[in-house]
């Protein structure tokens, strides 16, 4: 082999190696760069964990809250009811009372789904490595939907019956406020319309299911709570 072949070997191993170096420190460039595209994402992925995990912790005070409503409010809504063909041999106070609770015992559930929206319109559902997770994230809100509809029917349906329930209950000295909003008010003695009491019949319906529903939510969300804590890496 001639010097001038040997000189030319050296220069294309040069080459090759220079190219190799270059390759390398790219290919080392673009998996940093992807890791911390990655690990950037899952920051903000358990950053918005941790603020559904609060939400969370809020709906359970929202839901205790409104479940000790909505219950009594339907034994109420049935105590009248199964009373109504004999309401005079009950005392106007017991008649306002359970009347009031049916009638007035409204609500209103405010959720915050603005961190599940960012990991949903995001796409960081998809770092999420719990599948149950997920799906349990999805169905929470999902059903917090169908738990506003039951409740904004019941508000509907009890604001149809005001005229009625105006006529009828009057305030008294003493009068109590149930929760610190419900007067507690006292029946006149006028009679109660029949469309009336079945509308108190229909709203012991939806008192009764908003409020177990709402009782299975808050439990699930136990569970939920415990998964979120497990991705997050969550100690206590």
């Amino acid at each position: 082999m001639s010097k001038q072949e040997k000189r030319s070997m050296r220069s294309a191993f040069h080459y090759i190696v220079e190219f190799a170096v270059i390759l390398l420190g790219i290919t080392v460039s673009v998996t940093i760069e992807k890791n911390n595209a990655r690990e950037y994402k899952e920051s903000v992925k358990n950053q918005s964990l941790e603020r559904i995990l609060s939400n969370i912790r809020t709906d359970s005070v929202d839901f205790e809250f409104n479940i000790a409503v909505h219950a009594p409010a339907a034994q109420s809504c049935t105590w009248v009811f199964d009373r109504r063909y004999n309401l005079d041999a009950e005392h106007p106070d017991s008649v306002g009372k359970h009347c009031s609770m049916c009638v007035m015992g409204q609500t209103i559930f405010v959720d915050n789904q603005e961190e599940y929206r960012t990991l949903q319109n995001s796409g960081l559902m998809e770092l999420i490595d719990n599948d149950t997770l997920a799906r349990a994230l999805q169905g929470k809100y999902v059903q917090h939907e169908f738990l506003r509809k039951i409740e904004s029917t019941i508000n509907e349906s009890a604001n149809t019956s005001m005229d009625t329930y105006f006529s009828t209950m009057e305030s008294t000295a003493d009068l109590a406020y149930f929760k610190g909003y419900i007067p507690l008010k006292r029946w006149n003695g006028n009679p109660l319309p029949p469309a009336y009491l079945e509308r108190l019949s229909s709203l012991r319906f939806m008192h009764d299911m908003y409020s177990q529903r709402m009782a299975a939510r808050k439990e699930r969300d136990t569970q939920l709570t415990a998964w979120i804590r497990a991705e997050i890496g969550a100690s206590d």
